[in-house]
């Protein structure tokens, strides 16, 4: 397995960006986003979110990438969102229902 560091770096080379390249989308400094791609710091949920939105890819793909198992995560992915849908649907009915009162 593969670990984020690693994935980030290999999503960057992909692209053909350089570190620079990505850090300055970021808006952070060279150092520490070097330090996110070699594992010697932690990252948060937000700047998290920023890289994906970078790659544009959800968090999931992003975690999930360069991995085996990204169809088995595509699929729960999937069935989250048509939960949600369900979800959605039966609000508007409650509220519809509360509304005829």
């Amino acid at each position: 397995m593969k670990t984020l560091g690693e994935k980030l770096r290999l999503l960057r080379i992909n692209r053909s960006w350089s570190q620079e390249d990505v850090a300055h989308e970021l808006n952070m400094s060279l150092p520490g986003y070097s330090k996110i791609e070699r594992n010697k710091t932690d990252i948060t949920l937000s700047r998290l979110e920023q890289i994906a939105k970078l790659y544009q890819m959800t968090l999931i793909e992003l975690i999930a990438y360069g991995e085996e198992d990204i169809t088995e995560n595509k699929k729960y992915q999937k069935l989250l969102e048509e939960k949600d849908k369900e979800i959605m649907s039966l609000q508007r009915r409650i509220i519809e229902l509360i509304d005829k009162k």
